[in-house]
């Protein structure tokens, strides 16, 4: 069995071959070989260097964050928005965290979870829905400001 060193999850992002690799198996003690789904961009060097229990293994490809400047508490701070992972838990208890899903991170830390193929498109359509939404938003606030803007 080859065993690759995975690199910086920045550095593996691009690749599309799987990474094989080994762990030891905290419960068992031998080593369990793992191969990464196609994508994946988790740094498993923690995962190699001690004994790790099988379900706390998993793999994610995970872009690049996009950001926006929320007012919380009355002042201003940057949280990441809308970033959409694919992940797998080869090992999960949930049969379906089994295979790749998806996982929806609409603001900093706040997550919609678990999305087979159907219940990712529903969260796609949703959020389609609210951008058609803020664009006739848009487009009433630069009538109303002209308007407004027009009587100064």
């Amino acid at each position: 069995m080859t065993t690759v060193v995975p690199a910086q999850p920045s550095d593996v992002a691009a690749s599309v071959t799987p990474r094989t690799w080994a762990f030891i198996n905290r419960y068992t003690g031998q080593p369990q070989a793992i191969t990464c789904m196609q994508g994946c961009t988790m740094n498993h060097a923690p995962d190699m260097a001690t004994p790790t229990a099988p379900e706390d293994i998993w793999c994610w490809a995970y872009p690049e964050d996009v950001t926006l400047p929320v007012n919380e508490n009355g002042e201003l701070e940057e949280f990441r928005v809308l970033s959409t992972i694919i992940k797998v838990e080869p090992w999960s208890a949930k049969l379906g965290e089994r295979i790749p899903f998806a996982v929806v991170e609409l603001v900093d830390d706040h997550y919609v979870d678990g999305l087979d193929p159907d219940g990712l498109a529903t969260v796609i359509r949703t959020l389609s829905e609210r951008l058609d939404q803020m664009r006739e938003t848009h487009a009433r606030l630069v009538a109303i400001r002209s308007e407004y803007m027009s009587r100064a």
